[in-house]
């Protein structure tokens, strides 16, 4: 990514230095299960430091290093020497002194993604998801009613309507009204919850057994 072409031998021959490495600091990671240590902090501020370097040397590789020779020495766009610039004064952060000049970058990120987000350009995809909301109850297939299809764009549906309306009219129902509402309604609710908290499970799970196939495979070689 950085435009540096390493020689094959040399990446043959350092992989598993980097592999060992790379336990070395998966263990002291998980060693915060058992408590805050030293060596877990030192893994945490390596991964940090090592991550803000990756970024400095990406960004200059693949923004600043193109915008330079390709945009404005070749086709002659020496505008975008601005937005460079600013964007190099982020990195007056670490200076105590002049961590301020760092804050003009950030106004101009925080206030251009705010605008941005006004545009139709995000507004649209809250309407296509509406328009997705709006299923037929009667689905026709080849011919034939697809019985099960429209019996999941009415559940699909009511649920949807259900917490719309539980959200809505929520004054009435903390008021006592519409309690058959609120029940079946915290339960629609709670089912997607659980339906997440299972989903990023499945995922933490999964990065998991991740990392176990990368200790047992790349680094042990048992298979």
């Amino acid at each position: 990514m950085a435009g540096v072409n390493v020689p094959t031998a040399i990446v043959d021959a350092l992989t598993p230095w980097s592999t060992t490495i790379g336990v070395i600091c998966l263990i002291g990671v998980w060693s915060m299960l058992y408590k805050e240590n030293p060596f877990y902090r030192a893994c945490e501020h390596a991964y940090v430091g090592s991550a803000a370097a990756h970024t400095l040397v990406t960004t200059y590789a693949n923004t600043i290093k193109p915008g330079i020779q390709m945009n404005m020495a070749q086709n002659g766009d020496y505008w975008e020497i601005i937005p460079i610039l600013l964007g190099c004064l982020i990195y007056f952060q670490p200076i105590r002194q002049y961590n301020w000049i760092s804050r003009f970058p950030m106004a101009f990120w925080v206030g251009y993604n705010a605008g941005y987000s006004l545009t139709l350009r995000v507004a649209m995809p809250l309407f296509t998801e509406a328009r997705r909301t709006m299923l037929p109850f009667f689905v026709i297939t080849d011919g034939r009613f697809d019985l099960m299809t429209s019996i999941n764009n009415i559940v699909f549906t009511g649920v949807v309507v259900l917490v719309l309306v539980y959200f809505i009219f929520s004054r009435n129902v903390i008021q006592g009204k519409g309690v058959f509402l609120n029940r079946w309604a915290r339960i629609a609710i709670m089912i997607c919850f659980g339906a997440g908290f299972g989903n990023g499970v499945a995922n933490r799970v999964s990065l998991l057994i991740g990392r176990f196939n990368y200790v047992l495979s790349d680094w042990l070689k048992l298979y």
